[in-house]
């Protein structure tokens, strides 16, 4: 089994369902990837826009950064769900009550996931300042860690990811 820090924009950069390895997602919100999604969202060219874009990611990362306190598999849902839900919707309308549904199809209470916010808030930091002292400047971006060695791999889709681990442990 492998341990994997997959570093990720949340909307940008899309996620398939997980495979057996050890999965730590890290979600990194630039301001780079606020202008993306700024376009992506075929947005004006402005600071507002730029503004709210950027206030979206960073709200979308700390709810699943606060999700992941109640487990891996439930923060890695949260995302699933969460990239269902904003396939009918824009990023821009993702709302507490949004995240309230999704948090009911998880059975988390709003009152315990808002007494965790704060430890979100650090930890969405510690992911950033890791993230450039790995070196990577650009997302997603992953280190594919055994116990011989560490891969450093930048701009590689977490479906182009899962396909290359499978065929490296093919092969093992």
């Amino acid at each position: 089994m492998l341990e994997i820090h997959y570093y990720f924009t949340p909307i940008l950069d899309h996620l398939e369902r997980f495979d057996q390895n050890d999965w730590h997602l890290h979600p990194i919100v630039t301001l780079p990837a606020a202008k993306e999604l700024r376009d992506v969202e075929d947005l004006p060219k402005n600071v507002a826009s730029l503004n709210a874009c950027h206030d979206r990611l960073q709200k979308i990362s700390l709810d699943y950064l606060t999700v992941t306190l109640y487990g891996r598999k439930q923060g890695r849902l949260f995302l699933l769900l969460l990239q269902d839900c904003l396939s009918e919707i824009t990023v821009l309308e993702y709302t507490d009550q949004i995240r309230q549904k999704i948090l009911k199809k998880l059975n988390i209470s709003t009152s315990d996931f808002m007494e965790y916010r704060q430890f979100a808030k650090r930890h969405l930091s510690l992911d950033l300042k890791d993230f450039r002292e790995n070196d990577f400047h650009a997302s997603p971006s992953s280190l594919v860690i055994t116990d011989k060695e560490c891969l450093h791999m930048e701009k590689c889709s977490h479906l182009a990811l899962q396909d290359y681990l499978y065929q490296i442990e093919k092969t093992a």
